[in-house]
């Protein structure tokens, strides 16, 4: 922009300039100021960059911003861009895309695209971080760019979801950590926050908590040991434990304990016919117990012939294939006839066979349609308990005739 006369049009309202035009200063002061003086609410002033097209189709590209520098050979490098695209052109049903590029090494790189189906960052699948500050957490949130990793708290994850935290959680004693709590609009305080995991301050422990659960006690507890406990104490320390239930990789397979000699019930066993067992302790002793109440049963009888079924049964001497060396006594599970409900399961049944299917994943030298599982013994079991009513009525039938001989 060169002549008076181009000068003079700007000066007035309505000034077009068809050619291309360059405002150039030799110092830093902005080139070009657009001012609005209107006193509404409204916008302004206002950038249009208009694509003036007389045939507009899907896919034009659109206005272009250019952010442009030299290298050190004195070149024009493009080092930034914003860039929009008619990305459906039908009256009505308009979408719009629009990008945002910087140049890295030596190439231009989508870093955000934005178009009707979402908001894509890193859009050229660079290796790059993605990083949101807070206030006192410079990695609130780290999306890694090289692994995919997801940290918060840490810039460095080193799994799919890295969680790390450094305060101490509201409420908490010693250095115990919140990870996350999950709650409703009207569970706001640290008492009422719903769901709460809690990371202990070594050993690798992790707790699970639920609102107002037995004065805030956590419901679930993972040991660093590979440990479980289920309805625990208010710490993680094993003095704080008050009733456990443990899983134990190392040591015990399968715990359930408490700190109280009293009855406690370590197991309720439900079905829809309602509680129907349990197992409890009481001082040095455990209960096996099953439902007996005489208000769920029917069509009791005491008349039976126990003597003649007792002698159905065929107590033998074996041992376990498994274990050779050790001879037991016991039952045949097919031969209890005389008591079936003692035994659970049908005699020589067998696993089903699986069979490889599209979809698996199958090893060299095997097909579809070949054995992936091999059916295998499905074995019967016996509950010996269940021969208890059978065994003492016999012995109150023999002796009801031993006091009959002796009184003969």
């Amino acid at each position: 922009m060169t002549r008076a006369s181009d000068t003079a049009r700007l000066l007035g309202a309505g000034a077009t300039i068809l050619d291309g035009t360059t405002i150039s200063t030799a110092d830093n002061d902005p080139q070009l100021i657009l001012t609005s003086t209107d006193a509404d609410g409204n916008e302004g002033p206002v950038l249009k960059l208009l694509r003036n097209s007389a045939s507009p189709a899907d896919d034009d590209n659109g206005g272009r911003v250019q952010f442009t520098g030299k290298n050190d050979a004195a070149q024009d490098v493009e080092y930034g861009r914003v860039r929009f695209n008619i990305q459906d052109a039908t009256d009505g049903t308009e979408d719009g895309q629009m990008d945002i590029a910087t140049m890295i090494n030596g190439s231009l790189q989508n870093r955000i695209f934005i178009n009707d189906t979402g908001i894509v960052f890193n859009d050229g699948s660079l290796d790059s971080d993605f990083r949101v500050e807070s206030d006192g957490d410079a990695n609130a949130l780290f999306v890694q760019g090289s692994s995919g990793y997801t940290g918060i708290g840490t810039n460095s994850p080193s799994h799919a979801l890295h969680v790390l935290t450094s305060t101490d959680g509201s409420g908490l004693s010693g250095s115990d950590k919140f990870i996350a709590k999950f709650h409703n609009a009207e569970a706001t305080d640290n008492v009422n926050y719903g769901v709460k995991i809690q990371a202990g301050s070594t050993s690798n422990d992790l707790a699970l908590f639920v609102t107002d659960h037995d004065e805030g006690k956590a419901l679930f507890y993972l040991f660093g040991d590979g440990s479980v406990m289920l309805g625990g104490g208010a710490g993680f320390a094993s003095g704080a434990r008050r009733k456990q239930f443990e899983i134990n990789t190392n040591t015990v397979a399968l715990k359930s304990g408490s700190s109280d000699t009293g009855t406690q019930y370590h197991e309720e066993f439900h079905n829809p016919n309602g509680h129907v067992g349990s197992i409890t302790t009481n001082g040095s002793s455990t209960s096996f117990a099953t439902s007996s109440d005489y208000r769920l049963k029917e069509n009791v009888i005491y008349d039976f012939d126990a003597t003649t079924r007792l002698k159905q049964l065929k107590p033998c001497r074996f041992n376990f294939i498994a274990d050779p060396n050790a001879t037991v006594d016991g039952f045949i599970a097919h031969e209890v006839t005389a008591v079936p409900e003692a035994i659970t399961g049908e005699k020589d049944a067998m696993t089903e066979e699986v069979l490889y299917v599209d979809g698996d994943e199958i090893p060299d030298g095997k097909k579809v349609g070949d054995v992936k599982e091999a059916s295998k013994i499905a074995p019967q079991s016996i509950d010996q308990s269940k021969l208890v009513p059978l065994l003492t009525k016999t012995i109150l039938e023999l002796e009801a005739r031993i006091t009959t001989l002796e009184n003969a």
